[in-house]
């Protein structure tokens, strides 16, 4: 099989022990792999600065995994030596000892980036593409290893580092290692293919654009240039200079007045939305983090008329007393004194503290006496809160919350003969939402609007696919999240209070128009859009409605017709629209694997499959997971820290060591998986937490090991819980 590749491209990977250094280097075309050691048994010193003169000379580029925070730093210093030595002289000497000393600064340093001792990318002597920035692993709640995209590439091996950090290794363990870092540099080699459609955009957008982009990820090339076109448009907008450096000007707030964020159409008739606006407009907050969440009743006004609260307790010690009472009444105004009697009984005593005796005639006929003992009582201040602000119409709950509207009906709905199924989204809901209602952080004035504006019609001009389509539309949707990040020059937190409170209280009002003049059924809403069924005869007053509202926002609604919908809940549905395209979102999500975000875990594939076979009607789930014969959609996996080990018990107890990120699927034979962790105090036995501990499961890092020995049960199980989560 023929792949796409840059010819100027080298794939490598280091690998450093206090007393051997290995690099491995295969062209992107996979050929001419080499590995370079500088050990206590060999010194290929000259043969890395060769192949280092040889990029430089040919221009070539290095292409790693993580290599600007790690592996490149290690270049720069025997690049560095290597000059030094020459210029002295003499010739060039670096040992597998500075180099592993170098290694523990550099890890050391990653936990804490204020102080990485990384080398900055204009000091680099030869160009570096790293796939873990260009994907954006380093961002925390993206982070993947190499080893985790080896389990979605679905390599026949996964090989996790063969000897501990810091191990001083001997020679046939030097040869394992050579082998392991062959292996690497193989794996990043695959991933580059993959990842060749990004790499030749970011080519394509350094042209263009003029600034580059090579390890940008999608989020800050749509940044960077968003700014570069402020700054084009008003110089010295985002940034002032001076010869300390260049300062972010930002817009920042000790409060945000809430009712200064809203629109002045907004405009409710219904007395839930009514409630839900009023309230808003009382607000001051000083953060935006968790605002609009867990809010106790008498705090939510007229909203607790119709808001969905739970009921909390706060225990008290005895029967609580006059003073008890008001105490805790001070903090949870709106509350009740709830008495529970007990199955445990306790013993009376009378006012001087005494057992209270009670005559009674025993088995034998005699008379005694014991002890009064009546059920002991518990007693509890019960509260209302609301998890969210939240109000409740027509059975369907409307959650408000800083990062937009939500709400979904559980279960299967499907249009009928006189009923459509519809769902309508605001186009380029974020970018529009701040042009027509010309909002725009403080210090950027209007030039953002006008900045904004000028990009969208920009976009419209360029073939979809196109990279600078695709670059215009990272810039269009990255700038409202970085209106909330305290590190961006497009930071102002009322600006982002205004899109999102503005945003959905403006679908809100379009929503209840349909509910009022068209009986319309509100079946799911999310952020910028929303799903409804409404009868046929209703659909032209609805249109009307649609435009109205239109005119009156200045923002555009796209739609369409869904057949069904299957809905767990807002994250996790499938939707079928009547052309009969299919939509999966969250675990029902159904997509070739090389489709799928590699930051995602990509665990049991076929479970998700299965269940959208039976959904579209072409037979039950259990007969597609027991036919399927494709043995990596049944793999999971699981990953401990280095600090950690993961073992596979037997039947006989015994156990079985295994390696710390592993490959597996439950089986008919095989053991329990079990986390080791260290203790949390010294001195007390280690902890042990097994994982799927109710199946057997087998290891399969290496799938020639894989056996047919599936045990389907776990599979067909987690398919059912699905299936019944959409009834």
């Amino acid at each position: 099989m023929e792949y796409e590749y840059i010819e100027s491209d080298w794939i490598y990977d280091l690998e450093s022990y206090p007393n051997i250094f290995t690099m491995c280097v295969v062209h992107s075309s996979g050929k001419w792999m080499k590995v370079y050691e500088i050990s206590d048994r060999k010194n290929e010193i000259e043969g890395v600065l060769k192949c280092l003169r040889y990029f430089v000379t040919n221009k070539c580029r290095m292409v790693g995994f993580n290599n600007i925070g790690y592996d490149y730093t290690l270049i720069h210093e025997i690049i560095t030596a290597a000059k030094k030595a020459k210029k002295e002289g003499q010739s060039a000497s670096v040992t597998a000892n500075e180099l592993y000393k170098l290694t523990t600064k550099i890890i050391k340093s990653m936990k804490d980036e204020k102080f990485s001792i990384n080398v900055r990318e204009v000091d680099h002597v030869i160009p570096q593409v790293d796939l873990f920035k260009i994907h954006h692993f380093d961002n925390k709640a993206r982070s993947t290893s190499l080893k985790m995209l080896e389990f979605n590439m679905r390599s026949d091996e996964i090989d996790d580092l063969p000897f501990p950090v810091g191990k001083y290794l001997n020679d046939s363990e030097k040869d394992v290692l050579v082998t392991y870092n062959k292996k690497d540099v193989t794996e990043t080699l695959k991933f580059y293919r993959r990842s060749i459609p990004a790499i030749n955009l970011r080519e394509e957008l350094t042209e263009k654009f003029g600034f580059d982009c090579t390890n940008f990820n999608d989020t800050k090339i749509g940044k960077e240039l968003f700014i570069r076109s402020l700054e084009k448009e008003s110089p010295g907008c985002c940034y002032s200079y001076s010869k300390r450096g260049r300062t972010i000007k930002q817009t920042k707030r000790d409060k945000i007045i809430i009712k200064d964020c809203l629109f002045p159409y907004i405009k409710f008739d219904r007395p839930e939305f009514k409630a839900v606006h009023e309230w808003f407009k009382r607000q001051v907050i000083t953060e935006t983090k968790g605002v609009f969440s867990d809010l106790l009743e008498h705090n939510l006004g007229n909203v607790a008329k119709y808001a969905e609260m739970k009921v909390k307790k706060v225990k008290f010690k005895a029967a609580p007393t006059e003073q008890d009472i008001n105490e805790v009444k001070a903090e949870f105004p709106l509350g009740w004194v709830e008495e529970t009697e007990l199955k445990a009984m306790e013993i009376v005593k009378n006012s001087d503290g005494n057992p209270v005796k009670e005559s009674y005639i025993d088995d034998n006929g005699k008379q005694k006496t014991r002890n009064v003992k009546v059920p002991k009582k518990s007693y509890h201040w019960c509260y209302n809160i609301a998890e969210t602000l939240n109000v409740v119409i027509n059975g369907f709950r409307f959650d408000y919350g800083v990062g937009g509207i939500h709400g979904a009906k559980q279960g299967t709905v499907k249009a009928t003969e006189t009923k459509k199924l519809k769902t309508l989204d605001v186009a380029s809901y974020y970018p529009n939402m701040a042009i027509a209602n010309q909002i725009y952080p403080e210090h950027l004035g209007k030039t953002f609007c006008k900045v904004y504006k000028q990009l969208y019609q920009e976009r419209k001009r360029h073939a979809k696919g196109s990279a600078a389509n695709n670059a215009l539309k990272l810039a269009l949707n990255g700038t409202y999240g970085d209106s909330n990040n305290e590190f961006s020059p497009l930071y102002d937190p009322k600006y982002t209070m205004s899109i999102t409170i503005g945003g959905q209280l403006s679908l809100c009002m379009l929503m209840e128009k349909l509910i009022d003049q068209c009986s319309a059924e509100i079946i799911m809403c999310n952020t910028d859009g929303f799903e409804y069924l409404i009868e046929s005869e209703h659909i032209p007053v609805a249109e009307q409605l649609v435009k109205e509202w239109e005119e009156l926002t200045g923002l555009q609604m796209e739609g369409d017709d869904y057949d069904v919908m299957y809905i767990r809940d807002v994250n996790n549905y499938v939707s079928i629209t009547e052309s009969g395209k299919v939509k999966t979102k969250g675990a029902y999500e159904v997509l070739p694997y090389d489709q799928i975000g590699w930051h995602k875990n990509q665990s049991s594939m076929v479970i998700a499959q299965a269940v959208l076979h039976e959904l579209l009607g072409k037979g039950g789930a259990e007969d597609y997971i027991r036919n399927h014969k494709d043995p990596y959609d049944f793999m999971l996996r699981t990953k401990v820290p280095r600090s950690s080990s993961l073992v596979l018990v037997m039947d006989d107890i015994t156990e079985i060591e295994l390696q710390n990120i592993c490959r597996y699927y439950p089986s008919t034979k095989g053991g329990s998986l079990v986390k080791i962790m260290p203790p949390l105090i010294e001195g007390e036995p280690n902890r042990r937490l097994g994982i799927d501990t109710e199946w057997k499961v087998l290891p399969c890092n290496k799938m020639v090991d894989f056996d047919w020995n599936i045990n389907y049960d776990y599979y067909i199980s987690a398919a059912t819980k699905l299936l019944d989560g959409v009834k």
